[in-house]
């Protein structure tokens, strides 16, 4: 009674701060005071007999809160705007020798992404999130605009590679704040929020980059600027330190197993892999103009971000490997409708179908690895896992490619459906094994 008492008056006076009803409601929103969710996860404990621990610490403000949510937007940036800057630079320092350092102006940063999610995970955790996450936003800033001052391309390509060091550095450290400070369902909502806003901004940078670029290649890396205003957001309202927002019922243990290494290849292989593929399959059908090539993706690129929205809703329905097996099968069924239409309409339509499986898998991995992570090594296995995700376009190229070369791109999708369907029914076979189909709606 005294503790319900005590939370009724939390209640009263965060809404009689200036800024308190709103968030009070952003908290009733999202199951959430304070970082502890007040929702399914609270019931299930008190049913489980356990009791949740609350050390004290600053709590996260609003500021806080948007920065996490904003914190998919700097790896948009760096991985999603590069496509329009490509011809300028091509155009500037294109010879007809340097073809595969232009080509490596864009790869760059998916090795330094693969290299820095561990390391910077492994830094996070020892000198905490915000310190780690806020030098690598600075560098990412300074670096990224600073590209515009290149003389050569290999400083484009090096410039490239140390943002994506940055890039793999802040991925993991959001995606730890949301497990060091929000608990249950919570966590899911929170992970929803930060992928889908990463897409949905990035689609709207694009433009923007675009009428940089048509001013000259070096005014579009003025984009890199947004990571100011995240750093800004960073300092203000994240807390040095977190609560231990759920009791930990077992201690995990201190190394990542090897199913989840495999899910990080499986993910990045189907979120970033298929992109290797479907434009040219698309040209196979008639599309020619580049411009028609994008008209026609934008369905997947928005219905990406708008899976990844509903993850949080998603979750309250199917556990992680129900996700899972969703994910699987849908970017399975996509993937065959891709490879074997015969025009662009039906080519679309798979693109649309494999974008509701890859907005809800790459989420549903992040909750996957807080919850195998302890909370003193959580960005180090974060950061593991991410640096195998996206490393996998690398890992699997190669068995691609020779499909491709031998049988086409068709062939090339049916590979990587294959890959996606023997996912889902691992998933499938895993949840009948532990008693029933059951298993689908519990966490």
């Amino acid at each position: 009674m005294r503790a319900a008492q005590w939370g009724d008056g939390r209640e009263r006076a965060a809404r009689r701060r200036p800024d308190g009803a709103a968030l009070y409601r952003l908290s009733q929103c999202v199951g959430m005071h304070d970082g502890v969710r007040t929702g399914d996860r609270e019931g299930a404990e008190r049913r489980a007999g356990t009791t949740a621990v609350i050390l004290s610490h600053s709590p996260m403000n609003a500021a806080g809160k948007t920065a996490i949510a904003l914190g998919g937007v700097l790896p948009g940036v760096a991985l999603g705007t590069i496509s329009v800057m490509l011809p300028g630079i091509a155009d500037a320092f294109g010879n007809g020798e340097n073809g595969l350092f232009i080509k490596m102006v864009a790869t760059a940063t998916g090795l330094g992404m693969m290299i820095g999610a561990p390391i910077g995970g492994w830094l996070s955790d020892r000198h905490g999130r915000p310190p780690v996450l806020a030098a690598a936003t600075i560098i990412f800033g300074l670096v990224g605009c600073g590209m515009a001052l290149a003389d050569a391309l290999w400083q484009l390509v090096l410039g490239r590679f140390i943002v994506g060091l940055m890039v793999g550095t802040i991925s993991t450290g959001y995606i730890a704040l949301i497990g060091d400070h929000f608990a249950g369902s919570a966590q899911s909502r929170w992970l929803s929020i930060n992928g889908a806003l990463a897409t949905f901004v990035v689609v709207a940078l694009n433009p923007i980059t675009g009428m940089l670029a048509d001013l000259g290649w070096r005014e579009a890396f003025a984009v890199y600027a947004t990571a100011f205003p995240c750093l800004i957001l960073l300092l203000v309202g994240v807390p040095r330190t977190a609560k231990q927002a759920t009791p930990q019922q077992a201690t995990p243990r201190g190394r990542v197993p090897g199913a989840a290494l495999l899910l990080g290849v499986a993910a990045g292989t189907l979120a970033t892999g298929t992109s290797l593929y479907w434009p040219f399959r698309l040209r196979e059908v008639g599309l020619e103009s580049a411009q028609d090539i994008a008209f026609y993706a934008l369905p997947n690129t928005l219905l990406i971000g708008a899976a990844a929205f509903s993850y949080g809703i998603v979750r309250r329905r199917l556990s992680i490997r129900g996700v899972f097996m969703l994910c699987g099968l849908m970017s399975a069924l996509g993937l065959v409708v891709m490879a074997s239409a015969t025009t662009p309409g039906g080519v679309a339509t798979g693109l649309v179908l494999e974008g509701i499986g890859v907005g809800l898998l790459t989420p549903n991995l992040s909750l996957y690895t807080i919850e195998l992570s302890p909370p003193d090594r959580r960005a180090a296995m974060i950061g593991l896992v991410k640096g195998v995700y996206f490393g996998s376009p690398f890992l699997t190229q190669f068995a691609l490619e020779w499909i491709n070369h031998r049988a086409g791109t068709s062939a090339a999708l049916l590979a990587i459906a294959v890959m996606a369907a023997t996912l889902g029914l691992a998933m499938l076979t895993a949840m009948i094994r532990t008693g029933s189909t059951k298993g689908i709606v519990t966490s």
